[in-house]
């Protein structure tokens, strides 16, 4: 089923249940109002007539003809005794006969229906002529309380008439705007792409509907997408003139080897070396491109509560065995701190900045922690050359490297900061550098507690 008939049916359905419900009200409000209205009058002619009776004992005028002078137009008045016979009684009408009555020591009124006549029936307790308490009861028929009612159906009927036909005629036009300004919509995003780029939607400056929220969410996607390919487009372009190099030595030597290795041993083990040095080097970008698009997905980040301390003295202590070097740990605070993280990732993270203080400077690392109110900030410092401001700006991006030759010589692919700088992201925190040319760097990376 389309959106516009669903709207359509919806609002129609809703403007005919609430029309339904309002007349319903109205005609059970004027039904119990008309109701109260005639026993009340009912009630008012009981009691002039109970007035009637006593009077009429020292006037000596006999029952029979008082009843009949205050008989109502469409009823009966009986008089009945203890035992529930009648006394006396005149109606206006045999059918009136029928209806029934019993004696009552109370006052007692109701509305109630023999057939197709509704009448009302009032009973009051009086003294009779020979000292006996009796039942005066007053029954009238409801016609004309009946023709209002009808009446007010009728009108009712044809007014909830009149008002569902503009309803349908809402309902429909509402439908038609909702949906022509989502099919246009749709029909502009169905363009996209257009000649291998995508196109952004026209927004209207006036417009703050939920159709303009909606295009200026298609546009915002349009960007995140644009982003996403210059960055894949950047990424390829990146890895494949770092592939480039190590793919070129290996062929060079490979086909050193073809024309003189088998002459010259020397060349054989000089060629040898040289592949699988640029293998290794090969396989180690690509593990770390890998490792860089894996830590992008927020679905392999496992949550857990770590202690953050604990991961750096791991660290630590891992580095420095692996490079004979002294690396120093402050912790600012008495006790071991715990945060929100992924375990391998934060491990991860602390062992490619320490590493790389480790592989560009020869004096002590300094690896500090600090609880600064709700952020805990680790600190790692080093002695190396430093990097000038324009290479502080690029630091992080991929395939960055400052010194080529240098980074070379110590294993670098440009990619442990970038991949450091992402999953400190995932983590909600930033990691920034400080450095002075000749004086060394601080890597610092914040991270909420």
């Amino acid at each position: 089923m389309k959106l516009r008939t669903k709207v359509q049916l919806f609002l129609s359905g809703f403007m005919i249940l609430v029309i339904l419900l309002i007349n319903s009200a109205v005609y059970v409000l004027y039904e119990n109002r008309a109701s109260e209205n005639e026993i009340n009058r009912v009630k008012a002619d009981v009691e002039s007539i109970m007035e009637a009776i006593v009077n009429s004992s020292t006037l000596e005028i006999e029952q029979e003809n008082l009843l009949t002078a205050y008989l109502p137009a469409n009823g009966i008045i009986r008089v009945i005794d203890s035992n529930g016979d009648t006394i006396e009684h005149v109606s206006t009408d045999e059918r009136f006969d029928e209806w029934p009555f019993a004696y009552s020591q109370t006052e007692h009124s109701q509305i109630a229906r023999d057939n197709q006549t509704r009448y009302v029936q009032v009973s009051i307790p009086i003294i009779w002529k020979d000292g006996s308490v009796v039942t005066l009861q007053v029954s009238e028929a409801l016609y004309a309380m009946d023709d209002s009612l009808s009446t007010l159906r009728l009108v009712l009927l044809l007014t909830a008439g009149m008002m569902i036909f503009p309803t349908l005629l809402a309902g429909y036009l509402l439908s038609q705007y909702i949906t022509n300004k989502i099919q246009a919509l749709t029909a502009e995003m169905k363009e996209n792409p257009k000649n291998g780029r995508w196109e952004k939607l026209e927004l209207k400056r006036n417009n703050k509907d939920e159709i303009s929220e909606m295009q200026q969410a298609y546009n915002a996607m349009i960007d995140r997408i644009e982003e996403n390919r210059q960055k894949q487009e950047r990424f390829v372009s990146d890895a494949s003139h770092e592939l480039r190099t190590p793919i070129s030595v290996i062929r060079s030597y490979a086909e050193l080897l073809q024309r003189r290795g088998k002459d010259k041993p020397e060349i054989f083990d000089e060629a040898t070396d040289a592949i699988l040095s640029e293998s290794d080097r090969m396989q180690h970008l690509t593990e770390q491109m890998l490792i860089l698009a894996k830590n992008e997905d927020q679905e392999n980040v496992l949550f857990e509560q770590v202690n953050i301390s604990q991961i750096v003295r791991d660290v630590i202590r891992s580095l420095s065995t692996a490079y004979q070097r002294e690396i120093k740990f402050y912790h600012e605070t008495e006790q071991d701190i715990t945060i929100s993280a992924d375990r391998s990732k934060m491990h991860q993270a602390l062992y490619i900045l320490v590493d790389n203080a480790c592989k560009y400077s020869e004096d002590t690392v300094i690896v500090r922690m600090q609880d600064i109110q709700d952020q805990l900030a680790i600190d790692v410092i080093d002695k190396g050359e430093g990097l000038s401001e324009a290479e502080q700006q690029h630091i992080f991006d991929r395939f960055y490297r400052v010194d080529k030759a240098r980074s070379r010589k110590a294993g670098g692919t440009g990619l442990g900061l970038a991949i450091c700088h992402g999953i400190v992201q995932l983590h909600g925190g930033k990691v920034h550098i400080e450095s002075q040319m000749n004086q060394g760097s601080t890597f610092t990376i914040t991270l909420p507690k």
